[in-house]
């Protein structure tokens, strides 16, 4: 997680944005977790656990999931982790 929100603190303002699928079932659990962690990005929450409505939706299995949505709304990866998510970004937000 620090190499996410280090990276969103660096990109946010040139157009990078996050939207965090909670899979929590404690929405004040989930809330302690990040802000602990410095996610400030919003964060989608239906107390539903693995039953999600957006996860069940679009099929996340496991988590982290990291998908990257280009401006367009298309899907341009699912595996944005590591020294990776920085790269992609980059290329990305120079399209």
């Amino acid at each position: 997680m620090p190499n996410v929100v280090a990276t969103y603190k660096k990109y946010r303002e040139k157009g990078f944005e996050i939207v965090g699928i909670s899979l929590d079932e404690d929405k004040q659990a989930m809330k302690k977790y990040t802000k602990e962690n410095g996610m400030t990005w919003a964060q989608y929450f239906d107390g539903l656990g693995w039953k999600n409505k957006l996860a069940v939706k679009y099929g996340v299995r496991g988590i982290p999931a990291m998908w990257l949505v280009d401006k367009k709304g298309n899907l341009r990866s699912t595996s944005a982790r590591g020294s990776s998510l920085a790269k992609q970004i980059e290329n990305l937000l120079a399209e």
